[in-house]
């Protein structure tokens, strides 16, 4: 996947689309300071009267790019219908913007070795 940056735009919307960036801003305050964790019906719930609404596919592609980044992860439980994923933060919003700001950096780095 990887994150896309754009100078456009502010706040986490420099990176995530709107729906997306709102998305990760309810489960980090989900998780403070219990881990309550989302799973993709909630998750959509929550963005069905976003301006930027999505599909529930959509949010569950973002849930899993975002575990395969390394910012959440899951685990599998069973319920009403089969398993299901519980997506969790890996990292806080702090530990986030560091992990951004080195993943910029690093790639700038290997773009312009000579910066």
């Amino acid at each position: 996947m990887g994150m896309k940056f754009d100078t456009s735009e502010k706040g986490l919307q420099t990176l995530f689309k709107p729906y997306q960036a709102a998305l990760m801003e309810h489960i980090w305050e989900l998780n403070n300071p219990e881990r309550a964790g989302i799973t993709s019906g909630p998750a959509y719930e929550f963005l069905k009267d976003h301006p930027d609404s999505k599909s529930r596919a959509a949010v569950i592609f973002f849930l899993n790019d975002m575990v395969e980044e390394g910012v959440l992860e899951c685990e599998e439980r069973t319920g009403k219908g089969g398993y299901h994923r519980v997506y969790y933060p890996k990292m806080n919003r702090k530990q986030f913007a560091h992990h951004v700001v080195e993943t910029i950096a690093d790639k700038l780095n290997e773009v312009f070795p000579e910066a």
